[in-house]
């Protein structure tokens, strides 16, 4: 008998479809601007993700975990408070939006 580890990963990145699903929004489009906004207005907001990567020629991959983070507390960030960072929420924001480990003996 082994005992394989196995650390299952979820999706990191989506595309528009897949946030609104994700997060209930039928046409996300205009939320996902004001990310993209927000993200380029302050570039070490989100440290060490990269907010969103935007492919020639392919629609743009949103980080969930950024996304989410945004979602959630984006009327805060808008008015520029500092009393939330990113940092501070990252270790629930992955409880929440990661899956958990696994391990399996085979």
């Amino acid at each position: 008998m082994e005992l394989i580890e196995v650390k299952a990963k979820s999706q990191q990145y989506a595309f528009t479809k897949d946030i609104g699903g994700i997060f209930g929004y039928k046409d996300p489009v205009k939320l996902l601007k004001s990310f993209r906004d927000y993200a380029d207005s302050h570039p070490n907001a989100f440290h060490p993700y990269k907010p969103y990567v935007k492919n020639q020629g392919m629609d743009t991959l949103y980080s969930i975990i950024c996304f989410a983070y945004y979602f959630e507390n984006r009327d805060l960030l808008e008015a520029g408070t500092r009393s939330i960072t990113f940092n501070k929420e990252l270790h629930r924001l992955r409880e929440v939006y990661d899956a958990p480990e696994e391990k399996r003996i085979i």
